[in-house]
């Protein structure tokens, strides 16, 4: 089946249908028994009849455009494969042959040749080159779309940071991902929609909220909005591990002040006095010395002084926060407003960084609304009433209080899932869902939902660290035991953490590598590179057009670096190298993007001296003069196979997705990949050793054959450049077209 739009499937099956009648023709033909090679002719025919051929673009162009493997079909015929194609090409050449010219104009196949045992067709160049650079032209920005997956809905969820801090790098490759993934599905036809699952409920959002409480009217922000919640957090989860040492808060903040010295000899003492427990003693000494080292942080003086001021006389800090989040999910109204102000100025925060990199959700679906609407309660009715839920207890077989849960493992070998290698683990864990008391956990909100995710669609990916794969295969399996239509409805598309060279990212610490830093040093390393460029070649450009070039490679940089490699590869961050405009980057890409664009400007300002004249239509054109191998390799390769790309990583393997476990391996690499091959080829064309497509400065008119040629390659040069705007799009990239 040829996907509508694939114009590289189209292509085949074209070649393919004007070769059939030749294969049916000698199929049926009754050769002379005393001719071996007719008789080996007819066999082979008969089983390509039959069985058909796998036909792909050949390796190297310049011996042929497409070839056909005929070893395991001369071996159903059972003949030898090289005077099988010898005797294919011999005979299919001769047909060819006897066309008249009119009518070898129009067929796409113009010659083929035995190569061993595979069968190279060459193609008829002019009427390609005119059909795939009338496709582009014609589909424009759509080029690339196909329709393998129309009519399925599908709903990515990504970013879900939680809103009580910002977010940092390893949320932003989340985001790069997500927003990546539902463009490529998007490009096979799919609905799409991106949600963020807001996580406003749970221990650390109510903790935040509490002290955010307690001194927002009393000073301002001193930092964005989200980076000033994130700290807050910061320092209350210091504030309440420092209680759980038996630390009191007050008589610290007193020894801080007076001095080094003092502090050093308050937790001295501590420590001693905890003899006995290694565990408080380490807690003593790790938590003091991090209340040390955020009191004495850059921008972090006012807000940890004013949050100290209010909870130094506070009992019991981590209570206090359980309180307000308790009173949050029984929506009591005081609580909803403390609540909300301050998660939707943390999200305010964090799309702020979203738009510097121009990413939109569909939808935020909040974990609150989930209880407040009655889902919850109605989903725990029906999971309370399956065979594999055991209730909650207040003593369990060893005497202890244990939650409700979901006996998978039962569930596994009733359903004969498979286990074991590329199954799910043996034994398998069981899914709590209750705590002891009673109360929901947050995984069994996970699976209310997933529930509702898959009422609004066919199909639910959730970009989720690889660490969460456990987590996200257990949902989806319980989805799966409540209802068994759920079964491979909803996916995990899990990505490596991006790991700092020295240290770790810890939210609790206040210690991140943040996206909004991350940017910042980008656009000084990319605005250091671009005055520079500017200066060397005299270039006076105003500050206006200054600052958007600036940012959009700065922005395309950090989505390039984060989307070049696979997503379970880990990433190493190396600012200079994603800055390089020579080497693999977004700078070297949208470099000889604008290198197209120029000359395009060129030629149009040819057009307006009245030294060319105006672009005639594509079907006007005489494609013949585009004779420079190298066109013809990045139309065949590149501008023909573009939405191939797509459609393969978007839909891997054809669009199956996998039985669960499994989970697709969704290609957010590869359109990376395509733009910087494509690009670099694209550089030796126009290069000193490339083709001339403008004429000479000193030239002041042009040949019939030379304006009929430059017709033809600026109509080349739109069709590069529309095919890397396109994939640029993919990966949510401005394409420039100065800089």
């Amino acid at each position: 089946m040829v996907v509508e739009g694939d114009l590289f499937e189209e292509m085949i099956a074209g070649v393919k249908g004007e070769l059939s009648d030749f294969f049916e023709s000698k199929a049926a033909s009754n050769p002379d028994e005393s001719d071996p090679s007719a008789v080996l002719l007819t066999k082979v025919c008969q089983v390509i009849r039959d069985v058909g051929m796998r036909m792909e673009m050949s390796r190297r162009l310049d011996q042929g455009d497409f070839a056909v493997q005929l070893a395991p079909l001369c071996a159903r015929a059972k003949t030898n494969p090289v005077q099988g194609a010898k005797a294919i090409a011999e005979a299919l050449q001769a047909s060819l042959a006897s066309l008249s010219a009119t009518e070898a104009a129009t067929r796409l196949v113009k010659g083929v040749a035995a190569a061993g045992p595979y069968l190279n067709v060459s193609l008829n160049r002019p009427l390609v080159c005119k059909r795939v650079v009338e496709a582009v032209a014609s589909r424009g920005a759509e080029y690339g779309v196909t329709d393998l997956w129309k009519g399925k809905r599908v709903i990515v969820e990504h970013t879900s940071s939680n809103p009580n801090a910002p977010l940092h790098i390893g949320n932003l490759r989340n985001v790069m991902i997500g927003a990546h993934a539902a463009r490529l599905i998007q490009s096979v036809g799919a609905e799409v929609k991106q949600h963020f699952y807001v996580n406003d409920l749970g221990a650390q959002i109510g903790l935040t909220a509490f002290g955010y409480h307690r001194v927002y009217n009393k000073i301002k922000p001193t930092m964005k909005i989200d980076h000033w919640i994130g700290s807050m957090y910061a320092i209350m989860n210091t504030l309440v591990e420092l209680q759980k040492v038996e630390v009191d808060i007050g008589k610290l903040e007193d020894a801080c002040e007076a001095g080094d010295a003092e502090a050093d000899a308050m937790r001295d003492a501590l420590v001693s006095k905890a003899e006995g427990s290694s565990d408080k003693q380490k807690g003593i000494t790790e938590y003091i010395g991090i209340y040390r080292e955020l009191r004495d942080r850059d921008g972090y003086e006012v807000l940890f002084r004013t949050v100290v001021a209010e909870m130094r006389h506070e009992p019991d800090i981590k209570k206090g926060g359980a309180l307000l989040n308790l009173a949050y999910e029984r929506q009591e109204p005081d609580a909803i407003k403390i609540f909300r102000k301050m998660v939707i100025d943390c999200l305010s925060g964090v799309q702020e960084t979203l738009d510097t990199y121009n990413v939109r959700h569909d939808a935020f679906d909040f974990e609150s609304e989930l209880g407040w609407e009655g889902s919850n309660d109605q989903f725990l009715d029906i999971m309370k009433s399956a065979s594999y839920f055991v209730p909650q207890t207040q003593s369990n077989d060893k005497g202890v209080p244990e939650g409700a849960y979901l006996n998978m493992q039962q569930f596994l070998v009733d359903q004969k899932l498979p286990q074991g290698k590329k199954g799910y683990m043996k034994p398998y864990p069981n899914l709590y869902v209750l705590r002891p008391d009673g109360s929901t956990l947050y995984t069994f909100r996970d699976i209310v939902y997933s529930f509702k995710k898959a009422h609004q669609s066919d199909l639910a990916l959730n970009v989720i660290c690889s660490e969460q794969d456990l987590a996200q295969q257990k949902v989806a399996l319980a989805m799966y035991m409540m209802n068994p239509e759920m079964a491979g409805r909803q996916y995990h598309l899990q990505y490596d953490l991006v790991k700092l060279k020295t240290g770790k990212m810890s939210g609790r610490r206040g210690r991140y590598l943040l996206a909004d830093d991350l940017y910042a040093q980008l656009k000084d390393e990319i605005t250091k590179k671009m005055k520079a460029k500017y200066e060397q070649r005299g270039d006076n450009v105003t500050q206006e057009f200054f600052e958007e070039v600036t940012h959009e490679i700065s922005t395309a940089a950090m989505k390039y670096a984060l989307l070049s490699c696979s997503c379970q590869t880990q990433i190493s961050f190396d600012i200079a190298k994603i800055t390089d405009f020579e080497d693999a980057s977004a700078p070297f890409i949208l470099y000889n993007s604008t290198r197209l664009s120029s000359v395009i400007s060129k030629f149009d300002g040819l057009v307006e001296t009245g030294m060319s004249t105006a672009l005639p239509d594509i079907a006007s054109v005489d494609w013949s003069l585009v004779d420079n191998q190298l066109e013809w390799e990045m139309l065949m390769e590149y501008v023909m196979k573009f939405p191939t790309l797509l459609k393969d990583a978007a839909c891997p393997n054809g669009g199956a997705l996998p039985k669960p476990p499994q989970n697709p391996e969704f290609g957010t690499h590869k359109v990376c990949d395509f733009l910087n091959l494509f690009t670099r080829k694209l550089s030796s064309y126009y290069g000193p050793k490339g083709v001339r497509i403008l004429p000479h400065k000193t030239q002041t008119e042009l040949t019939s054959e030379q304006q009929a040629a430059l017709h033809a390659r600026i109509h080349l040069c739109r069709a590069f450049r529309q095919v890397i705007d396109n994939g640029l799009d993919k990966l949510f990239i401005k394409p420039l077209r100065k800089m």
